[in-house]
């Protein structure tokens, strides 16, 4: 189980899916974006695992986790925009369900804003 400071990530991962899902409409976009959206919200989780490790020896303080996660929002945008189907309003829509979940998961877990 992927649990930091009592926070159970894989319910996060389920929560981001769910809250995504909701701005989706259609059915058949959502098949199609499915397996993008949850393969992000599992590298979100892996990555916060990896700033927790990080936080927790010192090599990260909270700037630095901060453009870290930047990173990383830039690349989930750009994968769920890879779906031909999804036009940039509803990618940013998705990208903002999801973030939305994990943001008040990560401050609650590391104590940081940086998402």
């Amino acid at each position: 189980m992927t649990t930091i400071n009592g926070v159970d990530f894989r319910q996060v991962g389920r929560d981001a899916l769910a809250a995504a899902r909701a701005v989706v409409d259609d059915p058949d976009t959502w098949g199609s974006l499915k397996d993008i959206v949850a393969n992000v919200t599992e590298g979100l989780t892996r990555d916060v695992k990896l700033i927790a490790r990080r936080k927790d020896s010192g090599e990260f303080n909270e700037d630095d986790a901060r453009v870290f996660i930047e990173d990383q929002k830039m690349i989930a945008r750009i994968r769920i925009r890879s779906v031909a189907i999804v036009g940039l309003q509803l990618a940013e829509d998705i990208w903002n369900a999801v973030a939305e979940v994990f943001r008040a998961a990560i401050r609650k877990a590391l104590d940081w804003s940086v998402l």
